[in-house]
Protein backbone atom coordinates (compact mmCIF):
# COMPACT_ATOMS: atom_id res chain seq x y z
CA UNK A 1 0.00 0.00 0.00
CA UNK A 2 0.97 3.72 -0.94
CA UNK A 3 1.25 5.80 2.24
CA UNK A 4 1.76 9.76 2.48
CA UNK A 5 2.10 10.85 6.11
CA UNK A 6 2.38 15.00 5.94
CA UNK A 7 3.13 17.41 8.52
CA UNK A 8 3.59 21.46 8.87
CA UNK A 9 6.65 23.71 9.57
CA UNK A 10 7.08 26.48 11.10
CA UNK A 11 4.61 29.39 11.68
CA UNK A 12 4.05 32.20 14.66
CA UNK A 13 4.24 31.30 17.67
CA UNK A 14 5.80 27.41 17.09
CA UNK A 15 9.03 27.56 16.02
CA UNK A 16 9.51 23.99 16.00
CA UNK A 17 6.87 22.17 14.74
CA UNK A 18 6.17 18.54 16.39
CA UNK A 19 4.10 17.51 13.51
CA UNK A 20 7.13 17.98 11.31
CA UNK A 21 9.76 16.25 13.42
CA UNK A 22 7.10 13.29 13.99
CA UNK A 23 6.22 12.78 10.17
CA UNK A 24 10.57 13.00 10.04
CA UNK A 25 11.08 10.23 12.97
CA UNK A 26 8.20 8.11 10.97
CA UNK A 27 9.94 8.43 7.96
CA UNK A 28 13.01 7.12 9.26
CA UNK A 29 11.38 3.92 10.58
CA UNK A 30 9.75 3.11 7.58
CA UNK A 31 13.44 3.27 5.75
CA UNK A 32 15.27 0.94 8.24
CA UNK A 33 11.76 -1.45 7.38
CA UNK A 34 10.13 -1.38 10.79
CA UNK A 35 6.67 -0.41 8.80
CA UNK A 36 6.52 -3.65 6.46
CA UNK A 37 4.20 -4.33 3.13
CA UNK A 38 4.12 -0.57 3.13
CA UNK A 39 5.48 1.91 0.98
CA UNK A 40 5.71 5.07 3.11
CA UNK A 41 6.28 8.32 1.42
CA UNK A 42 6.48 11.62 3.45
CA UNK A 43 5.97 15.49 2.89
CA UNK A 44 6.19 18.66 4.94
CA UNK A 45 3.99 21.38 3.81
CA UNK A 46 4.53 25.09 4.62
CA UNK A 47 2.12 27.20 7.04
CA UNK A 48 1.41 29.25 3.81
CA UNK A 49 -2.46 29.48 2.88
CA UNK A 50 -2.56 30.09 -0.41
CA UNK A 51 -0.35 27.12 -1.71
CA UNK A 52 -1.94 24.68 0.71
CA UNK A 53 -4.78 23.46 -1.39
CA UNK A 54 -2.47 23.16 -4.56
CA UNK A 55 0.60 21.29 -3.28
CA UNK A 56 -1.02 18.69 -1.21
CA UNK A 57 -3.16 17.94 -4.64
CA UNK A 58 0.07 17.58 -6.46
CA UNK A 59 1.49 15.81 -4.27
CA UNK A 60 -1.05 13.28 -4.57
CA UNK A 61 -0.84 13.08 -8.21
CA UNK A 62 2.84 12.69 -7.71
CA UNK A 63 2.50 9.93 -5.03
CA UNK A 64 -0.52 8.50 -6.18
CA UNK A 65 -1.36 7.55 -2.21
CA UNK A 66 -4.14 4.69 -1.17
CA UNK A 67 -4.05 6.42 2.32
CA UNK A 68 -3.39 10.23 3.26
CA UNK A 69 -2.37 10.86 6.83
CA UNK A 70 -2.07 14.40 7.65
CA UNK A 71 -0.66 15.79 10.47
CA UNK A 72 -0.39 19.24 12.95
CA UNK A 73 0.10 20.82 16.23
CA UNK A 74 -2.38 21.66 18.43
CA UNK A 75 -0.71 23.86 21.15
CA UNK A 76 -3.41 23.44 23.83
CA UNK A 77 -3.75 19.19 22.86
CA UNK A 78 -3.00 16.80 26.03
CA UNK A 79 -4.10 14.00 23.57
CA UNK A 80 -3.91 13.12 19.53
CA UNK A 81 -6.87 14.45 18.44
CA UNK A 82 -8.09 12.12 15.27
CA UNK A 83 -10.33 14.55 13.25
CA UNK A 84 -14.10 13.97 11.82
CA UNK A 85 -14.52 17.23 10.14
CA UNK A 86 -13.41 19.45 7.83
CA UNK A 87 -14.97 22.66 6.48
CA UNK A 88 -14.43 24.61 3.67
CA UNK A 89 -13.50 27.69 5.84
CA UNK A 90 -10.36 30.08 6.12
CA UNK A 91 -10.79 32.05 9.61
CA UNK A 92 -6.84 32.73 11.11
CA UNK A 93 -6.11 33.85 14.12
CA UNK A 94 -2.76 34.23 13.59
CA UNK A 95 -0.99 35.31 10.15
CA UNK A 96 0.59 32.39 7.81
CA UNK A 97 4.33 32.83 7.10
CA UNK A 98 3.57 34.74 4.48
CA UNK A 99 1.53 37.52 6.57
CA UNK A 100 -1.53 36.37 5.11
CA UNK A 101 -4.43 36.71 7.91
CA UNK A 102 -7.83 35.61 5.56
CA UNK A 103 -11.21 35.85 7.44
CA UNK A 104 -14.43 34.27 6.40
CA UNK A 105 -12.98 32.67 3.21
CA UNK A 106 -13.28 29.45 1.59
CA UNK A 107 -10.63 26.53 1.32
CA UNK A 108 -11.56 25.65 -2.11
CA UNK A 109 -13.96 27.98 -3.65
CA UNK A 110 -17.53 26.58 -4.92
CA UNK A 111 -16.22 22.91 -2.74
CA UNK A 112 -18.96 21.70 -0.40
CA UNK A 113 -19.31 23.31 3.05
CA UNK A 114 -17.90 20.61 5.15
CA UNK A 115 -16.10 17.33 4.65
CA UNK A 116 -15.75 14.02 7.05
CA UNK A 117 -12.69 12.01 7.42
CA UNK A 118 -12.86 8.95 5.48
CA UNK A 119 -10.05 6.70 7.34
CA UNK A 120 -11.38 4.60 10.34
CA UNK A 121 -11.38 7.20 13.19
CA UNK A 122 -12.60 5.38 15.66
CA UNK A 123 -10.02 2.55 14.85
CA UNK A 124 -7.23 4.75 14.63
CA UNK A 125 -8.02 6.26 18.09
CA UNK A 126 -7.79 2.85 19.60
CA UNK A 127 -4.89 1.96 17.57
CA UNK A 128 -2.97 5.25 18.89
CA UNK A 129 -4.06 4.55 22.85
CA UNK A 130 -2.75 0.74 22.38
CA UNK A 131 0.27 2.16 21.01
CA UNK A 132 0.55 3.92 24.40
CA UNK A 133 -0.38 7.55 23.91
CA UNK A 134 -3.52 9.71 24.72
CA UNK A 135 -5.98 9.73 21.86
CA UNK A 136 -9.67 11.69 21.43
CA UNK A 137 -11.84 11.85 18.71
CA UNK A 138 -12.34 15.68 17.58
CA UNK A 139 -15.39 17.23 15.86
CA UNK A 140 -13.20 20.66 14.45
CA UNK A 141 -10.14 20.61 12.76
CA UNK A 142 -10.24 24.76 13.27
CA UNK A 143 -10.20 27.21 10.84
CA UNK A 144 -6.62 27.40 10.46
CA UNK A 145 -3.99 25.86 8.22
CA UNK A 146 -4.58 22.11 9.46
CA UNK A 147 -8.48 22.11 9.06
CA UNK A 148 -7.41 23.46 5.43
CA UNK A 149 -5.07 21.13 4.57
CA UNK A 150 -7.39 18.56 5.77
CA UNK A 151 -10.26 19.74 3.63
CA UNK A 152 -8.39 20.35 0.41
CA UNK A 153 -7.07 16.53 0.77
CA UNK A 154 -10.43 15.25 0.79
CA UNK A 155 -11.55 17.86 -1.71
CA UNK A 156 -8.81 16.38 -4.31
CA UNK A 157 -8.32 12.98 -3.27
CA UNK A 158 -9.06 10.73 -6.18
CA UNK A 159 -12.19 8.08 -5.41
CA UNK A 160 -10.99 5.22 -3.36
CA UNK A 161 -8.25 7.12 -1.28
CA UNK A 162 -8.77 7.31 2.11
CA UNK A 163 -7.67 11.00 3.73
CA UNK A 164 -7.65 11.46 7.54
CA UNK A 165 -6.05 14.38 9.74
CA UNK A 166 -4.38 13.65 13.01
CA UNK A 167 -3.79 16.84 16.01
CA UNK A 168 -0.25 16.07 17.36
CA UNK A 169 0.17 17.98 21.14
CA UNK A 170 3.33 20.21 21.50
CA UNK A 171 6.65 18.87 22.48
CA UNK A 172 6.15 19.72 26.26
CA UNK A 173 3.19 16.93 26.15
CA UNK A 174 4.50 14.54 24.21
CA UNK A 175 7.44 13.58 22.47
CA UNK A 176 8.72 13.19 19.22
CA UNK A 177 9.29 9.02 19.50
CA UNK A 178 6.27 8.64 21.13
CA UNK A 179 4.16 10.66 18.29
CA UNK A 180 6.18 8.57 15.62
CA UNK A 181 4.68 5.57 16.81
CA UNK A 182 1.25 6.86 17.34
CA UNK A 183 1.31 7.25 13.84
CA UNK A 184 3.10 4.20 12.95
CA UNK A 185 0.04 3.02 14.77
CA UNK A 186 -2.28 4.95 12.96
CA UNK A 187 -1.50 4.06 9.55
CA UNK A 188 -1.72 -0.14 10.41
CA UNK A 189 -5.11 0.69 11.57
CA UNK A 190 -6.14 1.94 8.71
CA UNK A 191 -4.77 -0.74 6.71
CA UNK A 192 -6.09 -3.34 8.49
CA UNK A 193 -9.78 -1.68 9.29
CA UNK A 194 -11.96 -1.73 5.78
CA UNK A 195 -14.72 -0.26 8.26
CA UNK A 196 -14.68 1.45 10.94
CA UNK A 197 -15.07 -0.23 14.41
CA UNK A 198 -18.69 0.03 16.07
CA UNK A 199 -17.91 2.24 19.44
CA UNK A 200 -19.12 5.16 20.98
CA UNK A 201 -17.65 8.24 20.15
CA UNK A 202 -20.20 10.93 20.02
CA UNK A 203 -20.61 13.83 22.06
CA UNK A 204 -23.48 15.66 24.21
CA UNK A 205 -22.60 19.07 23.11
Amino acid sequence: MRVLVTGFGPFPGVTLNPSEAAVDALQRRADTGRMPGLQVGTAVLPVDFTTIPGQIAEIMRLVRPQLVLCTGVDMAAEAITVERVAINLLDARVPDIKGAQPVDQPVVPGAPDGLFATIPVKAVRRAIQQSGAPAELSLSAGTYGCNALMFAALHHAPPGTRVGFLHIPSLRVMGTATSATALAAAVQACVEHETDIDEVGGELA
